[in-house]
């Protein structure tokens, strides 16, 4: 646990002392897909690490229509914003995609690390900052671009250096909810793509046949 925790931005200037410290009241538990961690407005008295498998940050409308924020995955944290407000509530649901192992960390450990820690405060600063420039950037993204724009942006984020496969973790409908798309919009957007060369695919694989055009409808506007 420790070795995931200093990947962390909010842990990665702790010393050993320090996280002991966190990590002494935490536990680890397990959920199965579809169980909920935590519900939106729910009192928030800790914060997790995602230690294995997939966790989906939601809203949940009335209607049954869950929209997907955020996919976390292995070494990435949630409901930690809710520590700094007072009488602070998680924000959203957390659902497992798959099954999943998550940490459980107090908040109050973590706050008396804090008021000993000013590295690991600004290193907090750090975290709420970039975490806020993903969600203008989410917005940006949701509301400015087309469906063919959206998914080609998100293809292109996963490719990594020269690699032209891209392994989908999640199922198309998650994907779908992700982009702010209906599946059948998703479904024409991977066709468009696939009509013109851009990508193929089989299943959950997809295979990008030509980078640069791939680039170019990321690039282009609306």
């Amino acid at each position: 646990m420790i070795e995931l925790l200093r990947r962390q931005v909010l842990f990665a200037d702790m010393d050993d002392t320090h996280i002991e410290q966190v990590l002494w009241g935490s536990r680890v538990e397990t959920l199965a897909a579809g169980e909920r961690l935590y519900e939106r407005g729910q009192p928030a008295r800790h914060f997790f690490v995602v230690v294995e498998g997939r966790l989906n940050l939601s809203l949940c409308a009335r209607t049954g229509e869950v929209k997907v924020l955020e996919i976390l995955r292995r070494g990435q944290v949630c409901g930690e914003l809710a520590m700094f407000t007072e009488g602070g509530r998680y924000p959203v649901t957390a659902i497992a995609a798959t099954t999943v192992r998550v940490a459980r960390v107090a908040n109050r450990d973590y706050l008396n690390v804090l008021r000993e820690s000013p590295d690991t405060c600004l290193r907090m600063i750090e975290h709420l900052a970039q975490r806020l420039g993903r969600h203008i950037h989410q917005i940006e993204f949701m509301t400015l671009e087309n469906a063919t724009h959206r998914l080609a942006r998100a293809l292109q984020g996963r490719l990594r250096d020269d690699a032209v496969v891209i392994e989908l973790a999640e199922s198309r409908q998650e994907l779908a909810s992700f982009l702010s798309m209906k599946p059948e919009t998703l479904s024409r957007a991977l066709r468009a793509l696939v009509d013109g060369g851009v990508i193929a695919v089989r299943g959950r694989t997809v295979r990008v046949l030509d980078r640069g055009s791939l680039q170019r409808h990321a690039d282009a506007a609306d």
